[in-house]
């Protein structure tokens, strides 16, 4: 009588996946991606969708070349006021010829850099910082501080600033003498963050900083009609100075 007893199907299927195995023959396992949903681009004239930015709070270029853009020139470069085809699709989908383009001019770049303003002909302007990457509309209407107006900075006592700063509001009060020979003169606000003023309205001057020997980043701004502003990263921001705090 044999001792050999019949292999179920469970071990004989087992054995034949093992050898499979050995052949390299398993079947490879499936990975299943779902499909990207592609972002659905405005139709033209929609610009809900778009963050506003009021045009005063973008770099003073952008102004500048928004005044050229409504004056109709004249332009720094030639390609200003060609037609933008829009191959990003990342603005509304109009017809073509309905965007035009305007650089941006960056300060110290010998070209034109990456900034630009694209203009509708329905009257919207659209900024990129980065050639085409991303957009932000721009509002035209939202006005920058009227001069001597309420700044919306924030207003901080002279007590609470760095002692030389007072030291610094009572030289300007008295007239001198500074410290620096730039001290006194104009400041032209490029950075826009103050009231919007007449050039020649706001005057700077240094705050020292204990331990820098040269001018060092700190400066006080007056104003014509009295006001002192202090930023401690040279224009970066600033703050009003309380000077009765």
């Amino acid at each position: 009588m044999s001792n050999v007893r019949p292999l179920s199907v469970t071990t004989l299927l087992t054995l034949l996946v093992t050898a499979l195995t050995g052949f390299g023959l398993t079947a490879a396992a499936t990975t299943v991606t779902a499909p990207e949903v592609a972002a659905v681009q405005p139709v033209c004239g929609d610009t809900s969708g778009y963050e506003l930015v009021p045009l005063g709070d973008l770099p003073p270029e952008a102004t500048d070349t928004a005044e050229l853009i409504a004056a109709g020139g004249p332009f720094p470069y030639p390609q200003d006021g060609t037609v933008f085809g829009n191959r990003e699709d990342l603005l509304p989908d109009c017809a073509q010829g309905y965007y035009h383009e305007y650089t941006v001019e960056t300060p110290g770049l010998p070209h034109r850099g990456a900034r630009r303003i694209v203009t509708g002909s329905a009257g919207e302007h659209f900024f990129t910082d980065d050639h085409y990457a991303s957009f932000v509309l721009v509002d035209l209407e939202a006005a920058p501080d009227e001069c001597g107006a309420p700044s919306g900075l924030d207003e901080v006592p002279v007590a609470d600033l760095p002692s030389e700063v007072g030291r610094t509001v009572a030289l300007v009060r008295a007239g001198g003498p500074y410290p620096y020979p730039g001290d006194g003169q104009a400041y032209q606000n490029r950075e826009g963050l103050l009231p919007d003023c007449a050039s020649g309205y706001y005057r700077l001057f240094t705050v020292p900083t204990p331990g820098v020997s040269g001018r060092g980043d700190r400066r006080l701004v007056s104003g014509e009609g009295g006001e002192f502003y202090y930023t401690p990263d040279r224009y970066a921001t600033f703050v009003e100075v309380d000077t009765d705090g």
